[in-house]
């Protein structure tokens, strides 16, 4: 059997959330580990932008965005749901997605990675990024007080709750502390552990080698 191959790093979020769609999807793929700075010419070959994810399908389809890859692998299953039941709610869906991808990486990056940027804007771009967390803590919380799931739409788990919490994880590793300590935004803490503490986080965050031509077949998703 032929398997889709997908380019991936243990720690990126874009690659993290490519990951969690397809095991909860039920997608096998031959897991090929990158070492960024040192990158394959397998991947470079076949997208040019050569970042992670990537993934080739057994047709040799290439998909070389997160978010594509989720979307193919949610249809493929005919999980249409997690996009949206109806228009309205898939554009609430995917503009939750571009303000996590486009504002909130933005000031992730800069308060993360202070040391690449400049030390001076780290609290600037940190309490920007709260910003952001507490208007999904407010939705949570909406919820909450109607007695329903802690999901970001609808109260329902959709590909917003699977794209955006690799990037709050990413955010609370930057201060650990402090994340876990503020009050405010107890509803998405608890909406981000139930991402943290579900069964299947230990496989999609398994430590694996980087990929060499050499290396055997790595079959993830079982």
């Amino acid at each position: 059997m032929k398997y889709n191959i997908l380019y991936s790093f243990r720690r990126c979020p874009y690659a993290i959330r490519a990951r969690w769609a397809l095991v909860n999807t039920n997608h096998l793929v031959e897991l090929r580990e990158v070492d960024l700075k040192k990158k394959p010419n397998e991947l470079i070959e076949i997208s040019q932008k050569a970042t992670v994810p990537v993934l080739k399908t057994s047709l040799n389809k290439v998909i070389d965005q997160s978010i594509d890859i989720m979307i193919w692998s949610i249809k493929r299953s005919n999980m249409y749901i997690l996009l949206g039941e109806n228009n309205n709610i898939s554009q609430e869906i995917f503009d939750l997605i571009e303000i996590n991808d486009k504002s909130f990486k933005y000031h992730l990056d800069r308060f993360k990675y202070a040391s690449r940027y400049n030390y001076q804007d780290l609290d600037k771009h940190r309490n920007a990024g709260i910003e952001i967390l507490l208007s999904l803590n407010n939705r949570l919380s909406n919820f909450s007080k109607k007695g329903k799931p802690l999901f970001l739409v609808d109260a329902k788990e959709s590909i917003a709750d699977w794209a955006i919490w690799p990037f709050v994880r990413q955010f609370r590793l930057a201060d650990i502390k402090k994340f876990d300590q503020n009050h405010e935004i107890k509803f998405l803490r608890s909406w981000l552990n139930y991402f943290l503490s579900h069964k299947k986080y230990p496989l999609v965050m398994k430590k694996i080698e980087p990929w060499t031509p050499q290396s055997q077949p790595l079959i993830f998703g079982k």
